[in-house]
């Protein structure tokens, strides 16, 4: 039997902003920890930015270092962690060192803005406080 490890994200370092914007003008919602079905952590973080309802999504990338923006898309899809409610598909992703300089992924998902509603959260969120 294959048994898998994942590193799970490091966000220690991270200092969320509750009360008010931050001087990036971002303000923290809510956070998740999950864990996809290969066994693989994640750690969900939902903001705000102006008017833009952001979810960033962030998982370790061994054996996915080579999937694009759309598989990501689908990933998250496939793993209930968001469902979008449109054809298009607002997100970015990207490699990052989380700040146990582990690889990771982060899956940026815009879920709102003033125009309207591209996805929502299948997943729910804890409070920072």
């Amino acid at each position: 039997m294959l048994i898998k490890k994942f590193a799970r994200p490091d966000r220690s370092g991270y200092q969320p902003s509750l009360y008010e914007p931050d001087e990036d003008g971002i303000m923290d919602v809510g956070y998740h920890k999950g864990q996809l079905s290969d066994g693989r952590p994640y750690h969900l973080e939902c903001w705000r930015m102006d008017d833009m309802l952001m979810a960033t999504v962030i998982f370790s990338d061994f054996g996915l270092a080579a999937y694009k923006r759309m598989d990501m898309a689908c990933l998250l899809e496939a793993e209930e962690i968001v469902d979008f409610t449109g054809v298009k598909r607002f997100l970015q992703c990207g490699h990052l060192e989380d700040n146990a300089e582990q690889a990771m992924w982060a899956v940026n998902i815009m879920l709102a803005n003033k125009e309207g509603s591209y996805g929502k959260l299948l997943v729910a969120l804890n409070r920072y406080r």
